[in-house]
């Protein structure tokens, strides 16, 4: 499964959306600009971003292209103008960085026991494993993925990848909230986990 005409369908809804802000964005302050924003086009760039977007970043392109131009319309600059710090003086997450976000908040909750049951042995510790101490004992197992479909898979290696990243600090909130926030303000401050979902092959799983 690619996703492949989900994806289509997003980008169409997008900038039709991208239009509606474009023809109205130089009358608007900015603050009204913004909700625009996380009215018309951040639902659906974020609902389900865990399911869909878990793939090649050539196939989240067009989004990304979308994402830029409605960023910049928010901010009022150029067509064309560089966005990076656009992004981040506005706190608005990039595309990656919603997959990387809600996944590492789908395994805050299974680390804590706040999932559903059918999800209680989603992931096994290494000590679940071997039973002798490791380093790596108290760490979640990774599952290698022999074709395209468990690569994207969070079970298999991109849910640990994200959550071994995730500075422990971070990983040991005292609440779903406070880490949601903690882990929003890291991915937009730093650029350690700004990396798309489609770099943990598993080649490269010591991301």
């Amino acid at each position: 499964m690619t996703w492949k005409e989900h994806i289509a369908y997003i980008a169409s809804k997008i900038a039709k959306n991208i239009g509606v802000i474009a023809r109205t964005a130089y009358i608007l302050p900015s603050n009204i600009r913004i909700k625009l924003y996380y009215s018309l086009v951040y639902p659906y760039i974020s609902y389900c971003n865990i399911v869909w977007a878990s793939t090649y970043a050539t196939r989240l392109h067009r989004l990304n292209v979308l994402q830029k131009r409605a960023v910049r319309l928010v901010a009022g600059v150029p067509y064309g103008s560089h966005t990076a710090h656009i992004f981040t003086t506005l706190k608005i997450l990039k595309i990656d960085q919603i997959g990387i976000f809600q996944i590492g908040e789908f395994m805050y909750r299974f680390d804590r026991n706040l999932l559903p049951s059918i999800y209680k042995h989603y992931f096994q510790l290494s000590s679940q494993i071997h039973p002798y101490f490791t380093r790596n004992s108290s760490s979640y197992r990774r599952t290698y993925a022999r074709t395209n479909t468990r690569l994207f898979s969070i079970k298999s290696i991109i849910g640990v990848a994200i959550w071994e990243k995730i500075p422990m600090e971070i990983r040991l909130s005292p609440s779903i909230w406070v880490f949601k926030k903690k882990l929003s303000t890291y991915l937009i401050q730093c650029t350690v986990l700004q990396t798309t979902l489609s770099d943990l092959s598993p080649d490269s799983c010591a991301w």
